[in-house]
C-alpha cells in the first residue's frame, strides 16, 4: 500500500496530462484522410475488413501508428476499428501545437474510432515528455479525457508510473 501522500497528486497530474492530451488531439487530425502503407494488403469487401501486413504505417494528421499487422474493420464503408499488433506496435500523436508528443506502445493497440478510445495491451506504455505510465493494459477515452490502467482497465498487473521533476525531459 502506498503511504506517500505526495504520490497521489502526481499520479493524478500524469493521468490528466496524458489523457487530457489525447482528448485535445489536434482537431484537424480527425478530419484528415487516413493513409495506410504496408508490404501487403488483403481486402475482403464481403466482411468489410482489410488486413495489412509487413511494416505497416497508418497516418492521419499528426497521429501515426506503426505495426507488423493492422486489421481495419469498416462499417458503412468507413473505418470503424483499427487493431494493430507488433513487437511492439507503436503510435504517436501531437496533442496540441507546441506541446510534447504523446507516444504509446504495446503488443496490441486497438483504436475504436466509433468510441474514440484507444486500448493498449501487452506491455502497454504511454509516454509524454519523459513521464511514463506502464501496465499490462491501458485504456484511454479521448472523449471523456479519462485514462484507466491495470485492473481498472481489465488488466491483471499493477501500474507503474514514473514522473520526472519539472523541466526534465
Amino acid at each position: 500500500m502506498l503511504r506517500n501522500k505526495r504520490f497521489f497528486p502526481s499520479l493524478f497530474l500524469l493521468s490528466a496530462v496524458i489523457a487530457g492530451s489525447a482528448a485535445l488531439a489536434l482537431p484537424e487530425d480527425r478530419d484528415a484522410p487516413m493513409e495506410i502503407e504496408s508490404d501487403q494488403a488483403d481486402i475482403d469487401q464481403k466482411s468489410q475488413r482489410t488486413l495489412f501486413t509487413g511494416h505497416v504505417q497508418v497516418i492521419q494528421g499528426t497521429f501515426t501508428l506503426w505495426a507488423d499487422k493492422v486489421v481495419v474493420q469498416y462499417r458503412h464503408r468507413k473505418p470503424y476499428e483499427i487493431t494493430a499488433t507488433g513487437e511492439p506496435a507503436r503510435f504517436r500523436q501531437l496533442p496540441e501545437k507546441g506541446k510534447p508528443w504523446v507516444k504509446g506502445s504495446g503488443r496490441r493497440i486497438v483504436y475504436r474510432i466509433h468510441a474514440d478510445d484507444v486500448i493498449l495491451s501487452g506491455k502497454a506504455e504511454l509516454l509524454q515528455k519523459g513521464d511514463s505510465f506502464r501496465s499490462d493494459r491501458i485504456v484511454y477515452d479521448r472523449k471523456k479525457a479519462r485514462l484507466k490502467a491495470g485492473t481498472a482497465a481489465g488488466g491483471k498487473k499493477r501500474v507503474k508510473v514514473i514522473l520526472q521533476p519539472d523541466g526534465k525531459p
